[in-house]
């Protein structure tokens, strides 16, 4: 029995899994209806190893995707905003990843300790700390979308933000689907409760009031009900500041200019790092005697060296020399969040805790049509593509989903390594939670949809001629007008639609040998992946990287039929059902 004194965790139970990976296992973090996480050992290292629930993945396709778009954005973010990812591995059944240890408590547990709101100095600490981390994540033009006291994670050293799940990159993170947006309502902002535009950093600043009024009252400013009622406060009331005015006037100031409505009106998280600043300095202990005692018992743990458990035995049957496999234990179904409407001026929400829910009146902005004005796209299935470096033949040894399957132009220059998957450590605390499933751009699974069958000539069914030549091609669309590009460099990258006169909106192919083809930017390297949210990543790092080229110039999935659509009035880049609209028609260039 490996002692857990200090930790956090508990004890394995009969049905927890002993190793995941190759990350043996010795206590269990937290769990919830969607996933578990557990404490793992790591290359002599401890780890917070996070897994959905075999249930979830059978059943839950949005919450898998939003799986693998947290993955995504970890990828993204420096070590100082989070933990930093270890190792992980999105294709496996279920899916898993480990992020480095963080021994701290919760922003809610470290109130139970102290037994009571904090005092006014951690306050101005806290603020400084979370704001300084949302700074780093906001300079990546990304979006956290789910800063609650959970998600908040106190140190000795300081603070570190946890959870990226339901986190988008900003200019994609209107909706999760047509008419869905995420969140936890008690620390929603008035325009991720409405819905009434793309999340930016400031839905990060006006959680984080919330937050810094939860700490100085322990309740936040609107309630902490997850119904319509908070929902309602939050878009048309004041917030409930009486507690933390009586603490610090100054501070309330900062908190009331945190949850001003108007996003317009609240500060950057930068400004407020610099009006954290001046409270300072923040020398040890930075937070009060019993939360710094039990922060110190965590911190011991971490340095300790991890005492990695051997792997279990296998019982080996009578007469036999052969080991007969342990049976595996009875798969212990999670709670699903039960999905209730609720009618409200403005949406429809479900009980729980982070939330997807579906705004009122629900419409879908892919209903257009109309001739294809374009010359299509067109290729060889059999023909191998061609580079700038060369000829690009399928590798016949290689399978459709593996990394070896795409052979790169010369000229990209991009690295033959994975992608970094990215992970978060306790994000599971929070009880059955219903996240974001990723936007439509990601691949759903479900073959019976989607298959491109429509009306038009987007079915993907017409003969395909000739690869794309020589140097690389443009991707324009009809209906945008706009081409296909990415930003970012090996690795991960944005795509969007941008200028068609820009390096950013050159492609070549490179085939597979199941027949279809990988779409390689040429300035990074990286392929086209619809995994997660739509995207470039290294070639071969997951299994949506593959392509067909149909009639009327679509560009279509393999692996679930659906089309790539410029979607409009948002302009995001995804794939839809194939409806032979212009947004899905691309003309090389």
């Amino acid at each position: 029995m490996i002692e857990l004194g200090g930790s956090g965790a508990e004890p394995l139970e009969d049905e927890d899994p002993r190793r995941i990976g190759p990350v043996p296992l010795i206590g269990r973090l937290g769990a919830g209806g969607m996933g578990r996480v557990y404490l793992g050992v790591h290359e002599g290292r401890y780890a917070a190893v996070k897994q959905l629930l075999p249930s979830v993945v059978a059943e839950d396709k949005d919450f898998l995707r939003r799986f693998g778009h947290e993955l995504d954005n970890l990828a993204r973010l420096p070590e100082d905003a989070t933990a930093p990812l270890l190792a992980g591995d999105r294709t496996a059944r279920p899916p898993w990843f480990a992020t480095a240890y963080v021994p701290g408590l919760t922003l809610r547990e470290a109130l139970e300790a102290h037994q009571g709101p904090l005092p006014t100095a951690a306050l101005w600490l806290l603020l400084r700390e979370a704001a300084s981390g949302l700074a780093a994540v906001h300079a990546l033009d990304m979006v956290h979308r789910d800063i609650k006291p959970s998600n908040v994670m106190l140190t000795l050293d300081g603070l570190t933000l946890i959870d990226f799940g339901v986190a988008r990159a900003a200019e994609q993170s209107q909706l999760t689907r047509t008419g869905m947006v995420v969140g936890t309502p008690a620390y929603m902002s008035p325009e991720q409760a409405s819905g009434a535009r793309r999340s930016t950093g400031a839905v990060d600043v006006f959680a984080l009031g919330s937050v810094l009024a939860y700490a100085a009252s322990g309740r936040p400013p609107f309630g902490d009900e997850s119904g319509h009622g908070v929902l309602y406060r939050i878009v048309h009331e004041e917030p409930d500041l009486d507690a933390v005015r009586a603490l610090d006037p100054e501070l309330a100031e900062v908190v009331a200019a945190c949850l001003d409505k108007d996003y317009e009106g609240r500060p950057t998280a930068a400004e407020l790092v610099e009006l954290a600043e001046r409270h300072g300095p923040f020398t040890p202990p930075l937070w009060p005697e019993a939360v710094t005692a039990q922060l110190t018992e965590r911190a011991a743990f971490a340095e300790r060296t991890p005492a990695v458990p051997p792997p279990p035995e296998e019982p080996e049957a009578p007469g036999s020399s052969e080991p007969v496999p342990t049976p595996p234990a009875p798969e212990k179904r999670g709670r699903r969040t039960r999905l209730v409407p609720v009618v409200v001026p403005v949406v429809v929400v479900t009980t729980g805790a982070t939330l997807a829910f579906t705004l009122l009146p629900y419409t879908f902005d892919g209903e257009r049509a109309g001739p294809n004005p374009s010359a299509p796209v067109t290729a060889s299935a059999d023909a191998p593509s061609e580079s700038a470096g060369g000829s690009a033949k399928p590798s016949p040894s290689a399978s459709a989903s593996s990394s070896k399957d795409a052979k790169k132009p010369e000229a990209s220059g991009s690295p033959e390594s994975p992608a970094a998957a990215g992970a978060e450590g306790a994000g599971a605390d929070d009880g059955g939670t219903k996240g974001d499933g990723g936007d439509d751009s990601a691949p759903d699974t479900d073959k019976g949809t989607g298959s491109g069958s429509g009306s038009g000539s987007g079915s993907g069914s017409g003969t395909v001629t000739e690869p794309p030549s020589t140097g690389g091609f443009t991707l324009r669309n009809a209906e945008s007008g706009q081409c296909l590009t990415a930003s970012g460099g090996a690795g991960y990258g944005n795509v969007s639609g941008g200028d068609c006169a820009a390096g950013a909106a050159v492609w070549s192919l490179s085939g597979t040998s199941s027949g279809a083809y990988r779409i390689v930017h040429r300035t990074s390297g990286n392929c086209l992946s619809a995994y997660g949210s739509m995207h470039s990543a290294t070639c071969g790092a997951d299994t949506s990287q593959e392509w067909r080229l149909g009639s009327g110039g679509t560009v279509i999935l393999t692996n679930n039929g659906r089309c790539l659509d410029h979607a409009r009035p948002s302009g995001m880049i995804m794939t839809r059902a194939c409806d032979g609209s212009a947004g899905q028609s691309w003309s090389r260039g």
